[in-house]
């Protein structure tokens, strides 16, 4: 088994990856109050979250691979953003879903750039 390089993160990897938790956990409250807003059960709301809880362990383990996966993921939750912004014209929940999942986007994307630089550069 290979074993994985690790370095010192530095001020602004922390500070993107910092960003990328508020914002993800922003985003899981807001997915989650969707679902109540339309009276739907916490199973619905748990499994709309799934995808998001399971990228936990590429926030906690530093793996780039799933940061990468996450990313892809995030697609997907920015298409329902677009959707439910323009279906609830001038609703704050739908909005606030839209902005959180593209800062959280930007900031996953950018982590992964000097992140990576980061680690190459500790060989």
């Amino acid at each position: 088994m290979a074993k994985t390089q690790t370095a010192p993160r530095g001020r602004l990897t922390f500070f993107l990856w910092a960003l990328m938790g508020l914002t993800w956990l922003g985003f899981v409250a807001q997915q989650a109050a969707d679902v109540e807003r339309f009276s739907g059960t916490w199973l619905l709301s748990g499994l709309r979250s799934a995808p998001l809880l399971f990228f936990l362990w590429a926030a906690f383990t530093d793996s780039m691979r799933l940061f990468i996966w996450f990313e892809l993921v995030l697609l997907f939750y920015f298409i329902s953003a677009v959707e439910a912004a323009f279906a609830y014209q001038a609703d704050v929940l739908s909005i606030a879903g839209l902005a959180l999942v593209v800062i959280n986007f930007t900031a996953c994307m950018l982590y992964i750039r000097y992140r990576g630089r980061e680690l190459r550069g500790a060989l």
